[in-house]
């Protein structure tokens, strides 16, 4: 999960109180309970625009499916140290560390939202116990790098083209349940004045071909202790086009006690938190928020968790059926 706080009440959604977010972008695989939980490491295989790429584990493979022995454990070697410097600088959210290993056309570069008043949250990456190279794509295609569940979150249209151009670009699977569970196990890799620099990272997009079967039971906050309600109609201005948006507002006067809010859409896969904060004479609730999050156009259902400590319990739950 790459996961941004924002530090400017002028950015946050809140109508009566500055309120600290959270915000991510995951994908909900099917079959697996919940968003956060991946027991194994992604696999590209089955996508892959190559006929046949498949290797065995810890070896290299080529975009026309072939393994180039030296050369593959060369590449590998190249980029493991990097996988392991942006580990340690994430866990330490050293961005300036960070931003030496990005891309500099990566959504993940910090010149690109610190300057807006958002801070990156490295505790994704913390307590990280080690990881196994599963694979390493070489000479990998944009539409490789467009299987990965973030890919359509940050890029539209031809962008990804765009930002890639015509440098070299790798992927590599990680097999590590720490990463994976944070949905941190396909790593993509992108030359930039010849030299590899970290480009995305997430994993496989395994979003249902029928939303609806991944439905669970409604549950309806009906005396909006946390929900006051969810626009449906709701237009979120240069964040796309042809992506369908819903915004959930949060009621100004909880009915429970909750220190976070976390509202997602778990077909889509978007996620953002809100939740009280106290420092010094500051403090911010999350009474009063309003959240947007993406929605698959084919279905999605939007869940909303009040958390109060380690209890979890969802308040609301409500599909999306265009």
């Amino acid at each position: 999960m790459f996961g941004l706080r924002n530090r400017s009440p002028r950015q946050c959604e809140s109508e009566s109180s500055t309120t600290t977010t959270a915000v991510s972008r995951r994908r909900v695989l099917q079959g697996v309970a919940g968003m956060t939980v991946l027991t194994t490491a992604g696999c590209l295989g089955e996508t892959l625009t190559a006929d046949d790429s498949s290797s065995g584990d810890g070896e290299s493979t080529s975009a026309d499916g072939g393994t180039d022995g030296d050369e593959s454990t060369a590449l590998e070697d190249e980029l493991r140290p990097l996988i392991d410097d942006y580990l340690d600088a994430a866990a330490a959210e050293d961005t300036e560390t960070i931003a030496t290993l990005t891309h500099g056309s990566s959504p993940l570069h910090p010149a690109g939202w610190e300057d807006t008043g958002w801070e990156f949250q490295g505790d994704a990456y913390d307590d990280i116990d080690g990881y196994e190279i599963e694979r390493v794509i070489e000479t990998a295609a944009v539409e490789d790098v467009s299987d990965l569940a973030t890919a359509d979150f940050w890029f539209e249209d031809d962008e990804l083209a765009t930002a890639v151009g015509s440098n070299d670009i790798a992927i590599v699977e990680v097999a590590s349940n720490d990463l994976a569970a944070e949905e941190l196990d396909v790593w993509v890799f992108v030359t930039e004045d010849e030299a590899w620099k970290v480009f995305l990272i997430g994993t496989e997009d395994e979003t249902p071909e029928d939303p609806t079967e991944a439905f669970e039971e409604p549950i309806e906050d009906a005396e909006n202790d946390v929900v006051a309600g969810i626009d449906w109609e709701f237009d979120q201005d240069n964040l796309g086009e042809e992506t369908e948006w819903a915004r959930v507002h949060l009621t100004d006067s909880p009915g429970v006690d909750a220190d976070t809010v976390r509202i997602e859409s778990t077909i889509a896969g978007t996620e953002i938190e809100f939740y009280n904060d106290e420092n010094g004479d500051l403090s911010s609730t999350w009474a009063g928020a309003s959240g947007t999050v993406e929605l698959n156009p084919d279905g999605d259902q939007i869940v909303v968790t009040a958390i109060d400590g380690d209890d979890e319990r969802i308040v609301h739950r409500q599909h999306y059926e265009p």
